[in-house]
């Protein structure tokens, strides 16, 4: 190697696969399992151009008088988004067997992070169950068994090689393109699969102020935001009752702080319930919903469950609500200080917190409507938000989208209508029926789409993991089968059921067999066990399992007579909490 090649070599930048700083990614062809992608920068044409060899080493050219070589070697399959669907995709294409070793592609992943978040557990990082790691694992260490090289970056523009214009305006691609990164890199592409999802996105023209005000939840730094939240409201409450007890001269309880969450679909109510629990008898939580309720689009049994544990729970419901305004809290002594001082404190003895210090970092207002009467503002010391999906893909990205939904228009085959090397899966893809008529007509996919039963209280596939997983397979089997020049598999979803979570020890599992509906501790260790089932990898699966044995024997010795006393159990000798045994 050339000095040169060695000191850009020392110079790496986050990505996983090695390769020099400040680079265009061109996957190289494949001389071993993990060989990394070939790179070079796309300099300006009056400079050298460094192009690298499939052996590694490095030359110089110039852009002004030479075009670059066409690429030959393995195809190159680049998957964008590392969630459920990305990640499972690529996972499932590296652990496929490829009859012809020279179609064995190039695999890049590429994401903004450098976790893999596991959403649907993200709710054990608020009430602090669950570590990072168990949640959250890096990609590096995901992706270290396979050959799949790991990019991370903020994907800016999709390039298409060869624009096919269509009639209607709309346009087509029939090879592969580039992907711009916003550090300038760029990664070529000869298929594409696009899994960028979909995130929780507070709608500042519907709601003011909900971006900068109200915490979502659908990040791993947004579940460290509000573990930072409810620790800080837990601190407040035990600072405001001991300012209490000293000016009452004695005990005395302080009044509880305010939580609000906004939303109630099934995401809004899980975090209802997993604040309530964590915060019981220091703060009093609000859940905020449509005219129709919560859950409008659960299973009955599900949603009665969910109820009760609200109910349970102390969680208060303001159904048939809109959120107009969140905003700066206003001036004044805020929700949670004590009010009703003696006017006469004695020497020595703390004063009442103010406003200014007595004010969480999360404070808000929140300005609501209830049906017809008029809007009314109150305090909290946390509003959550779990209203609206932002699509993660650009409308400048060259493809078909939804009218309604804004979502990619894909085949029954998960090929992106009118790109025959593009592919879509999870959050980001609109399945639709090619009978349809143009790309982006409104349509329900359910009759075609879905294995019996339908999930027919869908107008479009629900947004959630399970839809990924398997959408994954399919665009996994599809990207063989197309390499392979055999036909593609029409996706169907099999309906398996709903979970969620709504406390430590408590869940509701919604059966795919009638309005069948598990609930309590048994419901929360079926969950448990499906997402150690679903987790990405062998070794993944196997640290998680060592830490959740451990976990579940602790949390059963302390849990134990309240989880009995909820089965209607009687409770052992043994485990009773007065147990004066020798």
């Amino acid at each position: 190697r050339t000095p040169a090649s060695s000191h850009r070599a020392r110079d790496m930048s986050s990505h996983a696969c090695a390769r020099p700083a400040r680079a265009t990614i061109a996957v190289a062809p494949r001389l071993a399992r993990a060989s990394a992608p070939r790179i070079a920068r796309a300099h300006r044409s009056t400079q050298p151009r460094a192009t690298t060899s499939s052996a590694g080493s490095t030359s110089s050219s110039s852009d002004a008088d030479a075009s670059p070589a066409p690429y030959v070697g393995p195809p190159r399959v680049v998957i964008l988004g590392g969630g459920f669907g990305g990640l499972y995709t690529a996972l499932k294409l590296d652990a496929l067997t490829w009859p012809d070793a020279s179609k064995r592609p190039v695999l890049t992943l590429v994401d903004r992070a450098e976790r893999f978040v596991f959403k649907p557990m993200l709710y054990e990082l608020v009430n602090e169950t669950m570590s990072d790691w168990e949640v959250a694992p890096t990609f590096a260490d995901l992706l270290k068994p396979t050959s799949v090289c790991y990019v991370r970056g903020d994907v800016t523009a999709v390039r298409v090689g060869d624009v096919v214009p269509f009639a209607d305006g709309g346009v087509g691609s029939s090879g592969g393109g580039t992907i711009e990164l916003a550090s300038g890199e760029t990664v070529e592409y000869d298929w594409l699969v696009v899994a960028v999802g979909t995130a929780t996105a507070a709608d500042e023209s519907k709601c003011p102020g909900s971006k900068d005000f109200a915490i979502p939840l659908s990040t791993l730094e947004d579940a460290r935001r509000l573990a930072g939240a409810m620790r800080d409201v837990e601190a407040a409450f035990e600072k405001d009752r001991t300012a209490a007890a000293a000016a009452a001269g004695g005990s005395a309880s302080a009044k509880s702080r305010k939580v609000a969450v906004v939303g109630g679909g099934l995401s809004g109510v899980e975090l209802a319930g997993v604040v309530a629990e964590r915060l019981a008898g220091k703060a009093s939580v609000e859940l905020f919903a449509s005219g129709a309720g919560i859950m409008p689009e659960s299973p009955p049994g599900q949603r009665d469950a969910a109820r009760r544990r609200l109910d349970a729970a102390g969680v208060t419901t303001r159904s048939g609500t809109r959120a107009i305004r969140v905003s700066e809290p206003s001036s004044g002594v805020p929700s949670g200080v004590p009010s009703g001082m003696p006017s006469g404190v004695p020497s020595g003895v703390p004063s009442p917190p103010d406003a200014d210090d007595a004010r969480l970092p999360s404070a808000a207002s929140l300005t609501y409507a209830e049906g017809d009467f008029e809007s009314r503002t109150e305090e909290y010391d946390v509003v959550c938000w779990a209203v609206g999906q932002r699509v993660e893909a650009p409308e400048s990205w060259p493809f078909p989208r939804d009218r309604r939904t804004n979502k990619i228009v894909t085949e029954r085959t998960l090929r992106v209508r009118g790109h025959g090397r593009v592919f879509a899966v999870g959050d980001v893809a609109r399945v639709g029926d090619e009978s349809a008529g143009s790309p982006g007509a409104d349509i329900n996919p359910n009759a075609r789409n879905a294995a019996s039963p339908p999930p027919d209280r869908f107008d479009v596939l629900p947004a959630t993991a399970q839809v990924a997983f398997q959408q994954a397979d399919y665009a996994a089997w599809n990207v063989w089968s197309s390499l392979s020049s055999r036909p593609l598999l029409p996706f169907k979803y099999q309906h398996i059921g709903d979970m969620m979570v709504l406390g430590k020890t408590e869940a509701a599992v919604a059966l795919p067999v009638g309005d069948a509906t598990l609930d309590g501790p048994i419901a929360a260790a079926l969950r448990r066990a499906a997402y150690l089932y679903r987790m990405p990898t062998n070794e993944h699966r196997a640290k998680l399992a060592t830490s959740w044995l451990e976990q579940g024997a602790e949390l059963a010795a302390k849990e134990a007579p309240g989880i009995l006393k909820s089965l209607g159990v009687p409770l052992p000798d043994f485990l009773a909490p007065n147990n004066n045994r020798p």
